[in-house]
């Protein structure tokens, strides 16, 4: 087991990572991005910050869960369990489920703060 770590999101700096080729992109050229400050193998935890440009993608919360604290933009989130949507914009933070499956649709950018927690063998 490391050390822990205090870890301040943008000090130090960390790599910015292209992570579109990733994305399940459902419309138009959303450009994706994250920055990774800390990626726990051990408890299968990271947190971050992602960004993405205008457009649409699909998301699937596949033996994990996500809090999210919106810190710039907008999107809308359709849920493809019931087509219900949900707006979220700066400020607001959430929690996406395992087994969550949704769109997102970006008009313009957004920018999050993340923690990502697996739940595989739990």
């Amino acid at each position: 087991m490391t050390n822990p770590s205090f870890i301040h999101f943008g000090k130090p700096s960390v790599e910015k990572t292209d992570t579109t080729a990733n994305a399940n992109i459902t419309g138009g050229e959303p450009k994706m991005a994250v920055w990774l400050y800390a990626n726990n193998e051990e408890t299968g935890s990271k947190s971050g910050i992602w960004e993405c440009t205008a457009g649409n993608h699909r998301a699937k919360m596949d033996g994990y869960m996500e809090f999210c604290h919106i810190l710039e933009g907008e999107a809308e989130i359709t849920l493809l369990s019931d087509g219900s949507k949900r707006t979220v914009r700066a400020g607001d933070s959430f929690m996406m489920e395992p087994g969550l499956e949704m769109d997102w649709h970006v008009p313009t950018y957004i920018r999050k703060s993340f923690v990502i927690s697996s739940v595989e063998g739990k």
